[in-house]
């Protein structure tokens, strides 16, 4: 399903991957592989929200993060991440990479 771009020196082009259904994610993080990518998907603060399933720091399980409001708490060394702010680490360090979602026609799709 992933779209190549053209021979014009890209290698990939952005898409919208279907990853599940509304109910599949109405509780807790679940990690789900969204085309090559392994992401995070659930609700937080509100707001179906996806994400990098991997700590950027150690590689912690992220579907295993604490979750308080718009912040994410990895459990290995309690790095936060700020879904709202992009994924901003909250002390600085390095970000965590976020996905848009939507839904449609009844089925959740993530912009990789």
């Amino acid at each position: 399903m992933a779209r190549l771009a053209s021979d014009v020196g890209m290698n990939m082009v952005e898409q919208w991957i279907e990853i599940g259904s509304p109910a599949d994610f109405a509780q807790g993080l679940t990690r789900r592989q969204a085309g090559k990518r392994s992401i995070v998907i659930g609700h937080v603060n509100g707001r179906l929200r996806a994400f990098h399933a991997r700590c950027p720091h150690a590689g912690g399980p992220l579907e295993l993060s604490e979750v308080d409001g718009s912040i994410v708490t990895c459990p290995l060394h309690a790095w936060r991440f700020d879904l709202e702010g992009g994924g901003t680490e909250l002390h600085g360090y390095r970000s965590l990479p976020v996905f848009d979602t939507k839904i449609e026609n009844d089925k959740v799709y993530v912009k990789i």
